[in-house]
């Protein structure tokens, strides 16, 4: 499997994996704070992780893209998701959500005999989930580092 051939097919799927996504969070006995975010915002939430993933993942495992962008990005992302009360758990649920329905997704179009993804290996997963876990190291690291802030904050309020 190519990379770029994954990229596409992330891309040209885009809007499924989005919609089903969101119907997942929706169903997900264990996300609640999510349900709380209007429709439009979670689509976008959830498209700009796809976006994210077709646009920066071959640049990122192969042509020695910074991985700092990415880690800058989530953990970005991981302050915003603090400061709106989500908890970090609902937040490393949802990305292995999507991570989920892109691994269904390829499983799909291998079935349906639309030549898949050609080359897909072990090597191949392994590549896609150290992206997600790279995203959820730098979402649990914003996380963290808004926690700290607080109870630093907790503590001098106290003294």
């Amino acid at each position: 499997m190519t990379f770029s051939s994954l990229a596409e097919m992330i891309r040209k799927n885009e809007y499924f994996l989005t919609r089903d996504v969101v119907k997942e969070i929706m169903q997900t006995p264990g996300i609640l704070h999510y349900r709380n975010v209007t429709d439009s915002s979670l689509y976008d939430r959830i498209n700009r992780v796809l976006y994210h993933i077709y646009k920066r993942l071959p640049h990122w495992l192969h042509q020695g893209a910074s991985k700092n962008t990415i880690f800058s990005l989530y953990s970005e992302i991981g302050r915003q998701r603090h400061r709106e009360g989500i908890p970090l758990e609902e937040m490393i649920q949802v990305l292995f959500l999507i991570r989920r329905g892109i691994f269904r997704c390829m499983s799909e179009q291998d079935t349906r005999g639309r030549g898949g993804l050609p080359g897909l290996t072990r090597e191949s997963l392994t590549d896609v989930n150290l992206f997600f876990d790279h995203m959820a190291r730098a979402v649990i690291s914003g996380y963290l580092e808004c926690v700290s802030a607080r109870k630093r904050v907790m503590r001098k309020r106290r003294a």
